[in-house]
């Protein structure tokens, strides 16, 4: 949604339009309380908070599972609900399902009038009578505390792929929308594991913001990477230069064919595209090498320019043959990061006018990515790994 359509002001919208928005807004606010509550439910389970070590810990986390959930002002999808490896069961839903009219009306309250001690206290009343002043607070300050332990977690010394790209979010001033861009890494570990493992505000062209992204990264234990998967902005690859200057790049494939097709005509590009996609789906690097000359030399006077496109920087859109072939479809393009944006937007457009200051867009990144069961590579063993 383009900045002018999210700055339009509540006195222009249709009435159906503010009560679209509004149930959206209410049902998100569900969303939210849940989490919250879910997340304190199963931290007094397991005797500690995330990434927190203490004597008393009776449990493990395990990650997150997702289920729909029907509510008053619609169903929320993919709420996030956590596990523990010895099977922590939550009594959430049951408490939610007997008492939601109250709930939802009490949250809607709470929507309308801002959240406060008092009104938070009211809705945790309906779902857990145990609520005090102190689990109150408690609740709406876990998500801000553990994004903070988060960000200073300590990381690998050695990820054998990292995915660096940026991304932009609505965040609205003055009723007016304005984009936040977002900077981040996603790493895979020699186990195989996706891992984001940070993101920051920073503008793609700006080389000091990914300078500090990657000297982030390097204070936390990251002393190499395998290889970096990244678009062609120059001020990242200046940045990843400097700061992990031995490392191999891959440049995005996906990208490389449309900046390329974007220099020949519509009529023809279906006729080139094949020839072009094929160069990078060959079964070595020798023959990719030989099918790009081909190319090169079939259309330098037809498409002097696409040819062009294509040679600058060729040999860092062909890394990925110089590694695994089992990984050659995860490092041939930034897919992995994109996705993850793509996920995170998805999850989070609903509240996308709630982004008041770029700490409540950082805030819900993290809630959404925290939820997502990243799904593992298979890595390969012996000599050739």
């Amino acid at each position: 949604m383009a900045p002018q359509e999210q700055g339009t002001r509540v006195e222009q919208l249709g009435q159906d339009e503010f009560q679209r928005l509004l149930r959206e807004h209410l049902r998100e606010a569900v969303r939210l309380a849940l989490v919250a509550i879910l997340e304190d439910e199963v931290a007094a389970f397991v005797g500690a908070g995330p990434y927190e070590r203490t004597p008393g810990r009776r449990d493990r986390r395990n990650g997150h599972y997702t289920r729909d959930l029907g509510t008053g002002f619609g169903i929320i999808e993919d709420l996030a609900v956590p596990r523990t490896r010895q099977g922590f069961q939550t009594q959430v839903f049951e408490r939610y399902h007997r008492r939601q009219a109250a709930v939802d009306q009490s949250i809607g309250e709470m929507f309308v009038r801002g959240v406060s001690t008092r009104g938070v206290g009211e809705v945790l009343e309906h779902l857990d009578s145990k609520s005090s002043a102190s689990t109150v607070s408690r609740v709406f300050h876990r998500l801000e505390d553990e994004y903070a332990a988060w960000k200073n977690r300590p990381l690998a010394g050695r990820y054998r792929y990292a995915f660096a790209d940026g991304t932009y979010f609505s965040v609205i001033y003055e009723n007016e929308g304005c984009k936040m861009p977002i900077l981040a890494v996603v790493g895979i570990t020699e186990a195989g594991q996706r891992e984001l493992l940070a993101f920051s505000v920073g503008d793609r062209e700006n080389q000091t913001a990914w300078e500090e992204l990657c000297e982030d990264l390097k204070r936390r234990g990251v002393k190499e990477v395998g290889l970096w998967v990244t678009d062609g902005h120059q001020a990242m690859l200046n940045a990843l230069a400097a700061k992990f200057g031995a490392a191999p790049r891959q440049r995005c494939v996906k990208h490389k064919l449309d900046n390329v097709l974007d220099y020949i005509p519509h009529k023809q590009r279906d006729q080139v595209k094949p020839e072009l996609k094929a160069i990078f789906y060959q079964d070595s690097r020798q023959q990719a090498n030989q099918l790009a000359a081909a190319f090169c030399e079939k259309y330098a006077q037809s498409y002097p320019t696409a040819v062009a496109c294509l040679k600058r920087d060729l040999d860092a859109c062909l890394t990925f043959y110089d590694f695994p072939k089992a990984h050659w479809r995860t490092i041939r393009t930034s897919n992995v990061i994109e996705r993850l944006f793509d996920e995170v937007k998805r999850r989070s457009r609903k509240m996308a006018a709630a982004f008041r200051n770029e700490t409540s867009c950082l805030l819900m990144f993290y809630a959404v990515v925290r939820s997502l069961k990243l799904r593992r590579i298979p890595m390969p063993t012996g000599p050739s790994a």
